[in-house]
């Protein structure tokens, strides 16, 4: 049960905190009134005067097309690199190129801007709409890019006045003349207007409009262009490519859009013919290099047959075994002579040296065999002499000197011998060797002939095909195909892009509320400052809220007994809610007696002394003893409100003084009223002491005895400690803050006084309450408080009530 009612509670606190908000920003409906009206005027006028831009769609279709050589007529041949599909990506990133951007600048004069003037802006007009035209040839030099707006206003039909603004440029010529225009920026730049004979206006109202043109340079037009285009595939599967553009006139954008599918259309066509031509040229390379090969492919032929001496392969054949047998029969035949020549060698070095020789060996150097036959002669002789001679016989010794001579000559000659045979047989072997290495050739070599045969027919082939294309290629350059298809000629939306009226309003509206309540949102969370008793209520709950004071244009205002201000009935509000502050037992039976109540604040300038002295002139009007003492003797006001001497003797003289009474200090019935007063005096140096001294306790008891009411204007509670010392003096404790003034975080200094039981029956008061606005004093009811109370006011009439 409790937890359904505190969930109750909850929910309706919380419904109130958001009726709380709300009516807290609705206070200010003026200002959301007025920042809706400024804003929604501002974007009227903006709707109003600004360009209209409108949109202009084209659609294209990109045919496909085929890329390189198509080698399909050749048997089992294919595309080159197979590139027959259309690839949009790479076609609208052409379309939107810089390159293309260019070319449509340059065709239509892009760079040159016209305008005819409005009331308030000028209009941007396009062709057949603009009545004269520039020629910029008429310059030599291209040292200016761009010039600055210049103003056109025709005197006559012939003659015109053109200015410019910023340089003070003004000239006044004739149609067609040349004019030279330099600035800052642009040095001698040459042009010439004249009329323009497609002009659809009327010449004779030429004098009553105002015109404008300028130029941009030609990098500025191609950036401008190319970032207003917007291309995209209308499908992710389609070969039709959307193009969007977006300006404020509409003829200009279909002719932009028309002549960039020209000019895209134009460029495909002349890739094409560029490959056609690359195409061609290659072809003629290729030609030339098949009529090398072919002749290098036929004379390899004949030199391979020349080189392997083939001329028939079977005969030849035939031929290489029958030098194959020769070669070995020689081979058989050197080798025998070697082995000869060397046994006869080894016979001539191992015999005795007068034996003879042996001859017909079968040596077949003559050389060697004239030798031995030389030999065996002289053998033969010297044995003759030897049978009637002895060695020692001269002729015997000239014969054996001569008989080792020739054997030295015989071993040489045989040695001669053998190296030629050794290099006979080389070559024999060499010759053999190779014979018998053709034979094992033969079949590779009918291998080699039929491959280079082939060799032959596959460029024979290619020649002919390269013929063939390269007749095609010359027919494809002399024809211009289009590479695209035009889908949707270059059409504008009728309605304009922008502005978009409906949501221009729409955020005018919605940034009219925003803006004050952003301001409004700043300014609560920013503002420190206490403002509303809710406040109070919130930060103090266990503190009661006796009264809220209305501002008032002078603090110095006394309350008076027909003062029927709301200022006067507040405070007669605060005497009646003092009498309901919870009090102890003893503190009631003093209240039946007389009533001892501070006034304190927590820093100067909250107006204790001002609601201090109201509330006693109110309570004084009761027809009861008041007494009101300005206890603050650190910064003393009291004396300001009525009249007389700071340095009137006072509360602090009394203190100080014994032989004083307490009606040495009093000043009675002051301002012609039942209140008496005790001023602070003078401004002791020690404040503190003199408060704590039993003077103090003596002149609360008598002023008790003597008085109904006494209200002491007590120092503030967070600069010095003088009130928390005689607190227990007091019945009521009246807690002042101010509205916009009191800092918040100083709510926490009442809570700590009140926690720690430091002033009595706390009861808060709110001062200068605004009588209109975020806080109003009187929460927009009324009950005659606000009646003029000057002399001139009528005289109550109860019988006309």
């Amino acid at each position: 049960m409790n937890n359904n009612y505190q969930s109750q509670t909850e929910e309706d606190q919380s419904s109130e905190d958001i009726k709380k908000v709300i009516f807290q920003y609705l206070r200010y409906w003026p200002w959301f009134v007025l920042s809706v009206i400024i804003t929604l005027s501002i974007a009227l006028i903006y709707v109003r005067y600004s360009p209209k831009i409108y949109q202009t769609n084209s659609k294209v279709k990109v045919l496909k097309k085929q890329e390189g050589l198509d080698f399909s007529a050749l048997e089992g041949g294919s595309s080159l690199l197979g590139m027959n599909q259309v690839n949009l990506e790479n076609e609208i990133q052409i379309l939107k190129s810089r390159r293309i951007a260019k070319k449509v600048i340059e065709t239509l004069g892009l760079q040159t801007k016209y305008y005819v003037g409005g009331t308030i802006t000028d209009t941007e007009i396009w062709r057949n709409n603009v009545p004269f035209v520039l020629d910029w040839t008429v310059s030599d030099s291209a040292d200016y890019k761009a010039l600055p707006l210049m103003s056109l206003k025709f005197i006559s039909q012939n003659s015109f006045e053109l200015t410019e603004s910023e340089s003070g440029f003004k000239r006044s010529a004739k149609v067609g003349d040349t004019l030279t225009f330099s600035n800052e920026d642009v040095k001698n730049a040459q042009f010439i207007i004249d009329i323009n004979p497609f002009y659809t206006g009327d010449f004779i109202a030429l004098t009553e409009e105002s015109y404008s043109f300028k130029k941009t340079s030609l990098d500025q037009s191609i950036t401008s262009l190319t970032g207003k285009l917007v291309t995209q595939a209308v499908d992710k599967n389609a070969e039709v490519i959307d193009i969007v553009v977006d300006g404020e006139n509409k003829a200009k954008n279909e002719d932009i859009l028309n002549a960039l599918m020209k000019t895209f259309n134009q460029d495909g066509i002349d890739d094409n013919r560029v490959v056609a031509k690359r195409t061609q040229e290659f072809v003629e390379n290729r030609l030339d290099f098949l009529v090398e090969e072919l002749d290098t492919v036929e004379t390899g032929i004949v030199d391979y047959k020349r080189a392997n001496e083939l001329i028939d392969i079977e005969g030849n054949t035939e031929v290489l075994f029958e030098k194959v047998s020769k070669t070995e029969m020689r081979r058989f035949e050197i080798e025998t002579q070697v082995q000869i020549a060397n046994e006869f060698k080894n016979l001539v070095n191992n015999q005795d040296s007068v034996s003879l020789l042996p001859s017909n060996l079968g040596i077949e150097s003559t050389e060697v065999n004239a030798l031995s036959k030389a030999y065996n002669d002289l053998v033969l002789e010297r044995n003759e002499i030897m049978v009637s001679s002895t060695v020692e016989n001269p002729v015997i010794k000239s014969i054996d000197q001569r008989l080792g001579e020739v054997r030295k000559n015989i071993n040489k000659s045989i040695d001669s011998y053998i190296e030629s045979l050794e290099i006979s047989l080389k070559n024999t072997r060499s010759r053999e060797s190779i014979f018998t290495s053709t034979i094992e050739k033969i079949p590779n070599q009918e291998k080699e002939i039929r491959g280079i045969e082939r060799q032959r027919m596959v460029k024979e082939n290619l020649f002919l095909f390269l013929l063939q294309k390269r007749e095609e290629a010359t027919l494809t350059y002399a024809i211009t195909a289009p590479v695209i298809k035009v889908v949707d000629f270059a059409y504008t939306q009728p309605e304009p892009v922008s502005p978009k009226k409906q949501i221009i309003t729409l955020a005018a509206l919605i940034l009219g509320l925003i803006i004050p309540f952003g301001i409004l949102y700043l300014r609560f969370l920013l503002d420190t400052k206490l403002s509303s008793v809710q406040t109070i209520k919130r930060e103090l709950p266990d503190v009661p809220v006796v009264g809220e004071i209305p501002l008032s244009e002078f603090d110095g205002l006394l309350v008076s007994p027909s003062d029927r201000s709301p200022l006067a009935e507040s405070f007669r509000i605060l005497r009646t809610n003092i009498n309901f502050i919870n009090l102890t037992e003893s503190q009631k039976e003093n209240q039946r007696r007389n009533q001892v109540i501070y006034v304190t604040s927590s820093t100067k300038g909250e107006g204790k002394t001002f609601a201090s002295i109201n509330l006693a002139m109110v309570t004084a009007q009761q027809s009861k003893k008041v007494l009101l003492v300005g206890c603050d003797l650190r910064n003393p006001q009291l004396h300001n409100y009525i009249g007389v001497s700071k340095d009137t003797t006072g509360l602090s003289n009394y203190l100080y003084d014994q032989d004083l009474t307490l009606e040495d200090i009093t000043l009675e019935k002051v301002k012609d009223s039942q209140l008496d007063v005790i001023l602070s005096g003078e401004i002791p140096p020690n404040p503190s002491e003199i408060l704590l001294g039993g003077r103090f306790d003596e002149f609360i008891k008598k002023a008790r005895e003597k008085y109904d009411y006494i209200i002491v204007d007590t120092a503030p509670t967070i600069l010095v400690t003088d009130t928390v010392m005689i607190s227990h003096k007091a019945d009521i404790t009246l807690y002042l803050t101010r509205s916009d003034y009191t800092d918040l975080r100083l709510l926490d200094h009442i809570k700590d006084l009140k926690k720690h039981n430091k002033l009595k029956n706390i009861g808060i008061i709110l001062n200068a309450v605004k009588q209109s606005g975020r806080y109003s004093y009187n929460y927009g009811y009324g009950y005659g408080y606000n009646e003029d109370t000057s002399e001139n006011k009528k005289k109550w009439q109860p019988w006309k009530k």
